[in-house]
Parts: structure tokens; C-alpha cells; sequence
């Protein structure tokens, strides 16, 4: 009677889903979203099928994987959800619900016009503002910064097909940057002064209000500073208090029982990426831009992806210095010119009972009528060469094992530049310490924590080598009569991972849902980076660096032994709390911790290796440091 029972309540879900088809939308579900969370732990608990590794998800296809798993736990002898898990899934479901009219617990307005050709808009409003503070042993480096981001947005559906979303963002935010002095990115395209002395520099900010790393440009272009709200108030930062505004926006449609999905928007992606935030190819911090994207997944078990979008300059006055050529000094860098960029990426998804793999290929491009990179079927380091050998080129991969109900493990490169293997030294050793060979690795595991709702574990360590992401920037590219810088990044921020180049990290989350409204994390990082100001700065370890092609190929690098570091410990606890129970339609967020920096230089003379000896130092130019870091903020009818 109970199978029965279960058989009649999976196919009444089975039904309502269906019916509730046309209530669904194509577009996208943010990133930030907490049902992303829900997904990948009911997913490694083999509680739905496997999510395909490219975000975001539309709202339709989280509806169908929460309707899943909810299924997947009716129709089992033993309930595979808890009464807490099945409160927190089906409260998921209610954000998702609209009713025509006005609905204060969302904001918005729900209209549905009538006639043969379905047409609907969904007017909201919401807003979040956020202020985060930190308190230093050296009290100079006190510092407190926030933001505010009010948006107004509509979206709808055309048909059973087209949907649209359109948001219009606007932007108050504070984030002092301390600024540590200079940094060498090497010889480059403007190298030189008159006499041949000077190679080009770039400026060097700590960011001390905000945890280590996790800051992110919430505008988009410039800002305008509050105390000069003209023209001449238009700057790159907002060291002080400034104002700015943005749009994303987006047109998605699902065709063939949607087997083909195409995408056309300025929004927020994480492609390749085996965790929230673990993605060496195209992360969520990743700042939105415009592109042209499809999914073909003609088989349950395989997958096509393609994107292509054109990148956005950094306004980077603010952090960049000096550039030279013979004739002339340019002054600040800050010429549009120089970052004129397309981006297109495409991957191979397999996804079976156990396995995942994908792979795929990554191209960073002057904008130029250039089909190939368009054309999914080519592959772009093939198709590169054939027509000039002048863009930045990129490989990746993936492979995991889930055991459901335990834990996942995978493995992950990001191969952007490589001159293969030595003959005259160890194929490995020269392989590791060939400055050449530029790329990004990976490997973690997830497990699933029982008897606690929705709670997992994850740990992961990610290996960064110098020069990965950067590229050599062009001269006289087809269409440009002048240098082009082809670095990994759009809006002065990486595509990749959220550390810069020559960086590692152990990176260790304990996240859970213990109550219907309450979510909870607890996490620890372990980060090296290379020093990018100082006597002892390490070549490599800018995203703005250079790897110059005169004698790169004899270039070495020992990671720790070849100049200064900094170390990093980071131990925060916060979670997220909504009161949408209590019909409040307020969510409150934060985290506390704490951090713990200092620095390694090296000292005598190298060994057989040139690898130096290093100790920790604590000096003026590279300080050992303490800090509490307290941060929270509000989000309304989230």
C-alpha cells in the first residue's frame, strides 16, 4: 500500500509539473542563489540526475530538479529526505511562484495578457546593501567599506519558448584600497624609456576592509564620486564614496523539448567549475559581460556548449602605472584601446552513473569578424594557427567520481601555455620548473555529512603557476595598427580563478541547512600568493603580467625559493538567515573571522637548483599581520 501510495504521489508530481510547464521561464536563476546549494547536495546524493557543469541554470530546469528530488524521496521504500530537507525544498518552489497582481512578499507586480500568444512580466524590485569592517594590529590598516545595489527588473516569457529578463542596477559602494607601490609586469610592447633602463610597472592596493580576495567591482564601466557628481568626478574606484549604475539582461529560449538552448545576455556564468567557486576556466566572480551562448544535449548522458561575447575594458587608472615607448611617455594606462577583446569558450560534457568528464577549449581574441571561434566544431587551437597564431589560447578538463550518498573526487587543469618537456633534464622536474609552461590544477572531494540537513564538507587544494591567465600582448593584430593585451580577464578582473597567477590554496567548507529559513558555513583557507610590490616581488604574479618571448624558454620557476610571499590563514563562520516565514520579506547575511598574513623572502645564494632558502620576515616593506573582519548585510525581497 505505502509503494502504491508513493507511485501515486511521484506521478501526481509528474503531472503538476507538467501543468505547471508554461509558469516556467527560460531565464536564468543568479548564481547567488541558495537553491543552487540545495541542488548540488541532493544531487551528490544521487537524489537527481547530474547537473550539467553550465550556470546558471534556467528556472525552468530548477523547478524540474526540485520536483526530481522530491520524487526521487516519495518514491522510496525509506524517505531519503528529512522533514526538514522537504520544508527547505518546497519553500524553494514557493520563491519560484507567481500570482497575478501584486505579491509584497516579492516585490513585484505579475501580469499575464491575454490572447493565443502567452505574454508575461513579472515587475520586481529588490535591494541589498552590505558594509564590511576590518580591525588590523597595525591600526593604520583599520579600514570599513560597503555597498548598495537597488535593482528594478522584468522578466517574462513569449510563447512557451522566449523568455526575457531585464535588469537595471544602480550602485553606492566604498572600498579604500591601500596602495603598497609598484610592481615590474617585465618587458613588453612599450618597454623601454630612451635609455633603455625602465620596464613597464603597474600599481599594487591591498584591499583591507574586505576578507582577503573575495572583493568583486559591483558597477559596471566608472563610478561617480558623491563628492563630485560631474563629469570630472568620473573614476575608475570608489576609494571614496561612489555612485554608479549597470544592466543585465538576457533572451533564452529551449527548442526540440529542449535539447537546444540558446542564451543571448550579460549576466553571470560558471562553466567547468566541480564546486560552488572552484571552476579554473570561467568562475562565478567573473565580472558579467555580453555573449551569445547554446546547448545542445541530444543524449541524457552528453552535452555541447558554446559561447562567444566580447569583453570589457578595465578602467584602471587606478591601478596601473606608468608605460613607455622611445618616443613618448603615455602616462597612466588607462586607453580603452589597448583591451579591444572577444571571448569564446566551448566544451565536451559527459555525464554517466558515476563519471564526469568534460573538456574544452578557451580563446581570448581582438574583436574581429572571426567565424571559426564562433563555429563549435572547430577547434580553436587548430583553427588559431591556421589563420595566424595570434590569440590567447587555453585547454581545460575535468573528470570526478560520485559515489552516491558519500562524497564526490575529482581533478581539474587549465593548460594555457606550454613548451613541452626538456631532453636535457628530468622530463617532470623541467616540466614543473619550465616558467614557460603556464597553467592551473586542481583536486578535491565533497562528501555528504548524514543525519544533518542539506550539510556537506568539501576541501580542496588549487595550484596556480606564474604567468597562467597573462599572455603577451600584439602588435599589428588583423584590424588593429596597434598593441593589443590578450590577459585572461574582462573588467580588470580574472575569467578563471578568483586568485591571481603564481598563487595556491587549501581551501576547506563545512556548509549546511539546519532549519527551513537558516543556512550555515564554516571555512578555512590556506593561500600562498608571490609578492607583487617590494624589493623581493615575484615575476608571474600579476594577471597584468608579461612573460616577455626573448629567452622565456630558458625561464625557471621554484615556488617559495625565488622571492617574497605572502601567507595566508583565513577562518571565517556565517551563514544567512530569512524571514520570509514570519511574511518579513527580508533575508539577513554575514560572517565573521579572522586573518593572519605574513611574508617569506629569500636569502644566500641558490643552490645547484637556483632555488634560495627562505624565513619569515616582518619588516616594513613586508609585514606580518592580525586582523578581525566582520561583515553582514541585508537583502530585501530576495
Amino acid at each position: 500500500m505505502k509503494r502504491l501510495l508513493s507511485i501515486t504521489v511521484c506521478a501526481a508530481l509528474f503531472v503538476f509539473s507538467g501543468a505547471a510547464l508554461f509558469a516556467q521561464t527560460y531565464a536564468a536563476v543568479p548564481l547567488e542563489h541558495p537553491v543552487y546549494q540545495i541542488i548540488a547536495q541532493a544531487e551528490l546524493r544521487g537524489l537527481c540526475r547530474a547537473m550539467p557543469k553550465v550556470k546558471p541554470y534556467s528556472e525552468k530546469t530548477v523547478i524540474n530538479a526540485i520536483n526530481e528530488i522530491i520524487a526521487a524521496s516519495d518514491a522510496s521504500d525509506t524517505p531519503l529526505l528529512s522533514k526538514t530537507e522537504r520544508d527547505i525544498l518546497f519553500d524553494a518552489l514557493e520563491r519560484f511562484k507567481r500570482k497575478p497582481g501584486k505579491d509584497g512578499l516579492r516585490g513585484g507586480y505579475y501580469y499575464e495578457g491575454k490572447g493565443k500568444l502567452r505574454t508575461t512580466a513579472d515587475l520586481t524590485f529588490k535591494a541589498d546593501i552590505f558594509a564590511s569592517g576590518g580591525i588590523y594590529n597595525n591600526k593604520d590598516d583599520d579600514q570599513w567599506g560597503f555597498r548598495f545595489l537597488p535593482t528594478v527588473s522584468v522578466r517574462g516569457d513569449f510563447g512557451t519558448q522566449l523568455s526575457y529578463d531585464f535588469n537595471l542596477f544602480g550602485n553606492a559602494s566604498r572600498a579604500v584600497l591601500k596602495n603598497l607601490g609598484t610592481y615590474s609586469i617585465g618587458k613588453w610592447w612599450f618597454t623601454e624609456t630612451e635609455d633603455g633602463s625602465a620596464d613597464r610597472t603597474i600599481k599594487t592596493y591591498a584591499n583591507k576592509a574586505f576578507f582577503p580576495f573575495s572583493h568583486r567591482k559591483t558597477w559596471d564601466g566608472s563610478v561617480y564620486k558623491i563628492g563630485d557628481l560631474t563629469a570630472s568626478g568620473l573614476e575608475g574606484w570608489c576609494d571614496e564614496g561612489a555612485g554608479g549604475f549597470g544592466i543585465n539582461s538576457e533572451i533564452a529560449a529551449g527548442v526540440f523539448d529542449d535539447k537546444i538552448f540558446i542564451r543571448f545576455g550579460r549576466l553571470s556564468r560558471e562553466w567547468a567549475g566541480m564546486d560552488k567557486g572552484a571552476s579554473l576556466v570561467f568562475g562565478g566572480a567573473a565580472h558579467p559581460f555580453l555573449a551569445l551562448e547554446a546547448e545542445i544535449s541530444p543524449f541524457s548522458w552528453f552535452s555541447l556548449s558554446t559561447l562567444t561575447g566580447i569583453l570589457e575594458f578595465p578602467n584602471s587608472a587606478y591601478i596601473v602605472g606608468k608605460i613607455y615607448n622611445s618616443k613618448k611617455d603615455h602616462g597612466d594606462y588607462d586607453n580603452a584601446a589597448f583591451f579591444q577583446n572577444a571571448y569564446s569558450i566551448a566544451m565536451l560534457e559527459f555525464n554517466f552513473k558515476y563519471i564526469h568528464a568534460d573538456f574544452g577549449t578557451t580563446a581570448v581574441w581582438p574583436k574581429r569578424f572571426e567565424l571559426g571561434y564562433f563555429f563549435p566544431l572547430t577547434d580553436k587551437v587548430f583553427y588559431q594557427n591556421n589563420i595566424g597564431d595570434l590569440d590567447n589560447i587555453a585547454l581545460f578538463g575535468n573528470i570526478s567520481y560520485t559515489y552516491p550518498k558519500i562524497g564526490t573526487v575529482w581533478a581539474s587543469i587549465f593548460l594555457d601555455e606550454f613548451n613541452g618537456f626538456s631532453r636535457v633534464t628530468g622530463l617532470l622536474g623541467d616540466f614543473i620548473h619550465a616558467t614557460r609552461n603556464m597553467y592551473a590544477t586542481q583536486v578535491g572531494m565533497k562528501a555528504s555529512i548524514p543525519f544533518l540537513p542539506f550539510t556537506t564538507i568539501s576541501c580542496r587544494y588549487t595550484k596556480i603557476e606564474p604567468f597562467c591567465y597573462t599572455h603577451t600582448a600584439i602588435n599589428k593584430a588583423p584590424w588593429y595598427s596597434h598593441y593589443i593585451t590578450e590577459a585572461y580577464m574582462s573588467a580588470g578582473e580574472n575569467l578563471g580563478y578568483y586568485l591571481p597567477p603564481n598563487s595556491d590554496e587549501l581551501h576547506i567548507r563545512v556548509e549546511s541547512s539546519p532549519l527551513t529559513a537558516l543556512t550555515a558555513h564554516l571555512e578555512y583557507q590556506f593561500i600562498r600568493h608571490g609578492a607583487e610590490h617590494g624589493g623581493q616581488a615575484v615575476r608571474g604574479s600579476s594577471i597584468y603580467s608579461e612573460l616577455d618571448p626573448e629567452g622565456r624558454d630558458a625561464m625557471r620557476k621554484y615556488f617559495l625559493h625565488d622571492g617574497a610571499y605572502q601567507w595566508f590563514h583565513i577562518v571565517k563562520i556565517g551563514g544567512e538567515y530569512s524571514l520570509r516565514k514570519f511574511k518579513v520579506p527580508l533575508t539577513i547575511y554575514g560572517d565573521v573571522g579572522f586573518v593572519y598574513s605574513y611574508f617569506t623572502v629569500i636569502d644566500g645564494t641558490p643552490n645547484d637548483n637556483r632555488k634560495h632558502n627562505y624565513h619569515i620576515a616582518d619588516t616594513s616593506e613586508y609585514p606580518t599581520e592580525f586582523g578581525a573582519i566582520v561583515s553582514g548585510g541585508l537583502r530585501l525581497y530576495f
